[in-house]
């Protein structure tokens, strides 16, 4: 981002808010060098088996993907980095010991204990980055609106001021006055942000992606995508895969 280049090291936690342009890449492997390095997801199944990814210079990280909602998701973009904590190393192996069990749900206590670390983190960021102004309930229906029905490619104006009682115009200016965006660039901001997750966390074809996020074809989401970040879904998706 910028310029700048950050190394993943096992003492540090680093959080990376929406909408932050970045890319992820590998410098040659020292432990192979003549081997391709490149980045496969799966699921570590012991403690044994994650010494030894780690002994073969294998580069392992926890990935937690989570969103705060309006306002605390409109945190200018940046990359925070973060010393790793005696109490937050603790939260992160009970968690990712519930992971190589197996669990892909996690009971009251595990649940208690990923909120428990992300809140930690969140508590370290300065406070002169948050943006705490409340919002009309009449703002906070359309946002739920438009999270809930993000597949749908026409989420209009008029729907959204039909929600709350308001005219088109009114609900608009309302919309803008609380959040700095109109409805409609909001929800695209929505819309390439769960891109971004799925680019970088799943196998979706970018046609399943486009879908997914409520656009109308590749070519459209491909457009829109790339006057937000800077960068085309595919280069996208390409650079946060880790290969030399």
């Amino acid at each position: 981002m910028y310029n700048r280049t950050i190394y993943l090291k096992d003492d540090q936690i680093i959080l990376i808010p929406p909408n932050t342009p970045f890319s992820t890449d590998i410098e040659e492997s020292t432990v192979v060098p003549e081997q391709p390095y490149s980045l496969q997801g799966g699921r570590i199944e012991s403690r044994k088996m994650e010494e030894e990814l780690a002994r073969r210079g294998i580069v392992l990280h926890l990935f937690i993907h989570f969103t705060l909602g309006y306002p605390y998701d409109s945190i200018s973009p940046n990359i925070f980095l973060f010393d790793l904590q005696d109490d937050q190393d603790l939260l992160i192996s009970s968690i990712t010991e519930q992971l190589i069990e197996g669990k892909v749900k996690f009971n009251q206590t595990g649940s208690l204990e990923l909120y428990s670390l992300l809140f930690s983190v969140l508590h370290l960021l300065p406070s002169n980055i948050w943006k705490n102004k409340k919002l009309d309930n009449r703002v906070i229906i359309g946002i739920r609106h438009m999270e809930q029905n993000i597949r749908e490619t026409e989420i209009s104006n008029q729907t959204l001021s039909s929600l709350v009682g308001m005219s088109v115009n009114a609900y608009a200016r309302l919309f803008k006055d609380q959040t700095g965006f109109s409805p409609r660039k909001y929800l695209s901001k929505m819309r390439v942000e769960k891109a971004c997750n799925l680019l970088h966390h799943s196998d979706l074809s970018i046609d399943q992606i486009a879908a997914s996020c409520g656009f109308s074809d590749r070519y459209y989401f491909t457009r829109v995508f790339t006057k937000a970040m800077k960068i085309s879904p595919g280069a996208y998706r390409k650079n946060s895969v880790l290969s030399n």
